[in-house]
């Protein structure tokens, strides 16, 4: 019986040291997900984001794009692996703060654990070069008489929600036309299909556009001559286009802890700086609680809009 024994200690004792080993494993490997197709500007972000996150956190991690139905397919995913501490998502703003409102999905604001925001972007009320539109008095005046068309990357995205939120407050006369995509919608600017279009300041450097007015709370460096849209005697709209890393619900205070340390030090590193620079994404660092305020705020705030504009379910 002793050799049985034996045997069976050296098994239980084996069997002890793989699990062992598969826990260490899968404690090592993070995934992230990015809602969005490769190569989009998410995406971008979030891979230029995650080799010093990773150094930070000490493990191996991959991009995973899980594109679909406006990111919600991938933001669902991180919201179904509740207590997984392998996983986190690289969001965009409108999978988090206004498609919630738009349709019936299995996450909310409060799906997840908040882990920090990285960047941020105001968006710009624009018109065409070739436009003799001039200023945002103007636009309201040559609306009276033949109200305009203002196009948006799609229907329910923050540029729809940002000139949605202009017609509401506003006596500016326009219409809404949706497309695919910034690209698209520019071309159509561009052709005069549409007159109007709100986006941000990557789309002002790419494109021969006139900014007419921002939607943030402060005029924007290097356009220190275009008013916020409450000089214009608008309410307060704060649209921007951020970006920021959640987990799943139910992972350990230890867990969230690293991960928002980790990406701190991620945002603060001469590394991601110079890319953000580069690619003129404004840094707008926020930590847990801050950026769980944030969203929840930007939620609510959305569904009004929505609201307002006739837009909601």
């Amino acid at each position: 019986m002793e050799p049985t024994m034996k045997s069976l200690r050296y098994s239980l004792a084996a069997l002890a040291l793989i699990g062992t080993t598969h826990a260490a494993v899968a404690a090592d490997n993070l995934e992230i997900i990015v809602p969005f197709a490769a190569g989009g500007a998410t995406d971008i972000v979030a891979r230029s984001f995650e080799p010093t996150f990773s150094q930070q956190l000490g493990v191996t991690s991959v991009v995973r794009n899980v594109a679909g139905a406006s990111a919600t397919v991938g933001t669902a995913e991180v919201a179904n692996s509740e207590g997984n501490p392998n996983i986190i998502g690289y969001e965009p703003a409108g999978a988090l703060s206004i498609q919630p409102s738009l349709k019936k999905l299995p996450y909310g604001p409060d799906s997840f654990t908040y882990i920090c925001r990285t960047v941020s972007n105001p968006m710009f009320l624009m018109v065409s070069k070739s436009s003799d539109i001039t200023s945002f008095k103007q636009l309201v005046e040559e609306s009276q008489d033949q109200p305009f068309l203002y196009g948006s990357s799609g229907p329910g995205t923050l540029p729809h929600l940002a000139m949605a939120a202009t017609v509401v407050n506003s006596d500016l006369k326009a219409e809404h036309v949706p497309y695919s995509g910034s690209g698209p919608a520019m071309n159509a600017l561009a052709g005069n299909e549409i007159q109007i279009m709100a986006d941000t300041e990557t789309i002002l450097e790419n494109y021969d556009l006139r900014p007419l007015a921002v939607f943030a709370d402060h005029r924007v460096e290097g356009y220190d001559d275009v008013p916020t849209v409450e000089e214009l005697g608008l309410p307060a709209l704060d649209f921007a286009v951020w970006q920021g890393v959640v987990a799943p619900k139910g992972i350990s205070d230890e867990r969230a802890q690293q991960y928002a340390e980790a990406c701190k030090a991620t945002v603060e590193s001469d590394k991601f700086k110079s890319f953000a620079d580069k690619a003129k994404a404004g840094i707008a660092y926020l930590g847990p609680d801050d950026f769980k305020a944030f969203v929840q705020k930007r939620f609510e705030t959305n569904k009004q809009v929505l609201e307002d504009a006739g837009l909601a379910p």
